[in-house]
């Protein structure tokens, strides 16, 4: 998915980190982004945390667990000519 992220050249730009528990046991960590603002970075480590919760098996209702949790991070960018 393409985005825009056209900013100035010392801006701060936001990712999302995010660690899954995949339904083998296996954990694996992946990042999305970069985007211009925290607030998109923060619902993408909301989606995947609800995305994956714990549902429980009788009620098929949220358990308060989940299978991903994730934080945000910051950097910058450097761009140069490709």
């Amino acid at each position: 998915m393409a985005r825009s992220i056209g900013m100035a050249a010392d801006a701060t730009v936001y990712r999302a980190v995010i660690t899954k528990q995949l339904r083998d046991g296996t954990t694996v960590t992946e990042s999305e982004g970069p985007y211009g603002g925290i607030g998109a970075a923060r619902a993408r480590v909301s989606f995947w945390t609800n995305h994956l919760a714990v549902l429980d098996e009788d009620t098929c209702e949220p358990t308060g667990e989940s299978r991903a949790s994730g934080y945000v991070e910051q950097g910058s960018v450097t761009w140069e000519r490709a």
